[in-house]
């Protein structure tokens, strides 16, 4: 059986928030605090969003060999190629919108270089899917064996850059593991949707089973806990009605995908009409998730 890569729910959250020390809003070191602030915060943001491009490039290669909306995964596909190799190259030697520093915490550089090393044989095969629209069975069989490799050492770089960026001069502990979780949901929605898909094949489909229902019930449970806080864990409730009404919309749309994989995970057979619906709903999951995600980065 496939080992799930994440660490489970209540293991990674057990950290008090710290809180900030009050600074004049007008010396030259607040405004130099905030910039770092605002770097770490969309450093992990984009790399937890690494994590989930592992998952959605693993569930639109399934999707594209399974003959569901091919134009449209292919396209995502594309994009999402392209977004992983240049998030990637910015996380290492820096730029990108945000302006970021290069990486300088060599054990952070050893697993982003480890990521580099396993992404190369996905690269590979990606270029040549997105070339040709042909997903061949050796192709797929590849991304469902190392796809959970590629995800395993991006969520350790995440968990490293988290702890580098995460202390009282840059980043309160609490807002970085609640932009972790969010990250990390991110990822969860796209393995989810990707498990369901290669349940449908029929490959590997009770092993997919098993990898489905954990994935959905740490869904539900870190949802719920960003959604509501958890203050036993250090998690707040969203710090705005804005984000509240965005989870809200988030909450919506994974409660109807929800209902089909539970069904799905008590054994029945996905249906076409399931499979159009999970193809199409975790694409609006993933848009409200990052919408959710942008709103509180830039809280």
């Amino acid at each position: 059986m496939k080992t799930f890569a994440i660490s489970k729910f209540g293991h990674a959250l057990s950290v008090l928030a710290i809180v900030l020390p009050a600074i004049s809003p007008i010396s030259s070191v607040a405004q130099e605090a905030a910039d770092e602030t605002h770097a770490g915060r969309h450093r992990i943001d984009i790399a937890g969003r690494q994590r989930m491009l592992t998952q959605r490039i693993a569930k639109s290669i399934c999707f594209i060999h399974h003959g569901e909306e091919v134009e449209m995964h292919l396209d995502m596909l594309a994009n999402d190629h392209e977004l992983f190799s240049d998030t990637l190259n910015i996380l290492i030697e820096g730029g990108g919108e945000f302006h970021l520093e290069p990486e300088h915490d060599r054990r952070t550089l050893d697993e982003l270089h480890k990521v580099a090393e396993l992404w190369g044989p996905f690269d590979e095969k990606t270029v040549h899917i997105i070339a040709t629209g042909v997903v061949s069975k050796e192709d797929e069989e590849y991304v469902d064996t190392h796809d959970l490799e590629l995800l395993n050492y991006s969520n350790r770089a995440v968990s490293l850059i988290e702890q580098t960026y995460a202390n009282p001069n840059t980043l309160n502990m609490a807002t970085a593991i609640t932009l972790n979780i969010f990250g990390r949901q991110r990822m969860l929605a796209q393995r989810a949707a990707k498990d369901f898909c290669f349940i449908s094949t029929g490959y590997k489909a009770a092993e997919e089973r098993v990898d489905l229902q954990e994935t959905q019930n740490i869904f539900t449970l870190s949802l719920n806990a960003i959604h509501h806080g958890l203050p036993e864990m250090g998690i707040a409730p969203p710090p705005t009605d804005e984000i509240t009404a965005q989870l809200e919309i988030v909450a919506e749309i994974w409660g109807g995908m929800n209902e089909v994989f539970l069904s799905v995970i008590a054994g029945a057979d996905p249906t076409v009409e399931q499979i159009s619906f999970i193809a199409m709903k975790s694409n609006l999951l993933q848009d409200a998730m990052n919408e959710a995600v942008h709103m509180y980065s830039d809280n």
